[in-house]
């Protein structure tokens, strides 16, 4: 063992000298290196693009001013909505021994200020009217599809009636189809029957008859009951009108009337025309026009057109129309050409 230890001794590598000059160089070097960042401060740099980028979003959030609110939609049209189902008889045939057909619809109309939507010939349908007399006049000649007006110039067409959609921007109210009176309101209309007798006779002249039909049009109207009231009670003093009092219509409904002398029709003479109301409401039950003379032998008092009316009411939603009705299409009308 002291051997081995000897030979170790004899074996140390000699001490190596002492380069002073390199020392200093080797300790200028180490000085001048980079120094290593503590860590909070590496942090920083290296994120500092961020906490900038987010103080510039809060700033933008707190300064800038809020943004403006969403528009609401605006609140949908009022429509007057009125459904009426109309009938008509026509005098057909051989003028020697003629007969009737009934003419039979409804009509569907939505109105507002600047728009008017209606449908037409809804349900339609064109059926021999039936008399009291021996046969059938259509059956005895071979059921035909088209039948001659009788005075007229026209055929009328046998059958189902297709229904069409007008759809048209108006300006002002519309009384009627028939009609081309127009109010920038109803509302400036007078409540006083001989107030409103004035306005209306600014619009449709002095006769009698055309002032009366507007003012049983403007009953069936979007307006107050103070002014249906008054046309109702205009009507009781126009020449040639007759108070009615308490009659039954249609399926028993009861009302109170008022008939006016009309003037000839295409094919009637001597006929009134009768608008029976509710009480209550004031609003129209029926309007139709009556014979006051046997004719084409229909007896006297016979009814030869009529609407009822089957709904008067103001909704907020759009007109409801057939979707596979083209608008503003043609009107295939069952009185056709020869």
């Amino acid at each position: 063992m002291e051997d081995l230890m000897k030979d170790l001794a004899q074996a140390k590598p000699p001490v190596p000298e002492v380069d002073r000059d390199r020392m200093e160089r080797d300790l200028a070097r180490i000085v001048t290196l980079p120094q290593e960042r503590p860590v909070r401060k590496q942090f920083v740099r290296r994120f500092a693009p961020l906490l900038v980028i987010a103080a510039v979003i809060v700033l933008a959030v707190v300064l800038l001013p809020a943004p403006p609110q969403p528009v609401q939609p605006a609140a949908p049209p009022k429509w007057w909505h009125e459904l009426t189902r109309q009938w008509s008889l026509m005098i057909v045939g051989d003028p020697a021994d003629p007969y009737a057909v009934r003419i039979d619809s409804k009509t569907d109309r939505w109105m507002a200020a600047n728009q008017q939507v209606t449908v037409l010939q809804k349900d339609g349908d064109v059926r021999p009217f039936p008399l009291d007399r021996d046969g059938n006049p259509w059956e005895a000649a071979g059921r035909p599809e088209t039948v001659p007006q009788v005075g007229g110039t026209h055929l009328v067409r046998i059958g189902p009636m297709k229904p069409a959609v007008q759809k048209t921007a108006v300006s002002g109210f519309q009384m009627s189809l028939h009609s081309q009176a127009r109010f920038d309101s109803l509302d400036s209309l007078p409540a006083d029957p001989r107030e409103l007798r004035k306005a209306l006779e600014t619009i449709v002249g002095k006769d009698a008859y055309r002032i009366g039909s507007l003012a049983m049009e403007l009953i069936s109207s979007n307006v107050r009951d103070d002014q249906r009231r008054a046309a109702f009670e205009l009507i009781k003093t126009l020449d040639g009108a007759r108070f009615l009092g308490e009659v039954t219509v249609l399926n028993e409904r009861r009302g109170i009337g008022v008939a006016i002398a009309a003037p000839p029709t295409f094919q009637f003479a001597d006929v009134e025309t009768q608008l029976v109301i509710d009480q209550e409401t004031g609003l129209p039950i029926v309007k139709r026009d009556v014979i006051t003379t046997p004719q084409f032998g229909l007896p006297e008092r016979m009814t030869i057109s009529e609407v009822e009316y089957l709904l008067l009411e103001q909704v907020g939603f759009e007109p409801i129309v057939p979707q596979d009705v083209p608008v503003n299409g043609e009107v295939e009308s069952p009185i056709i050409e020869r």
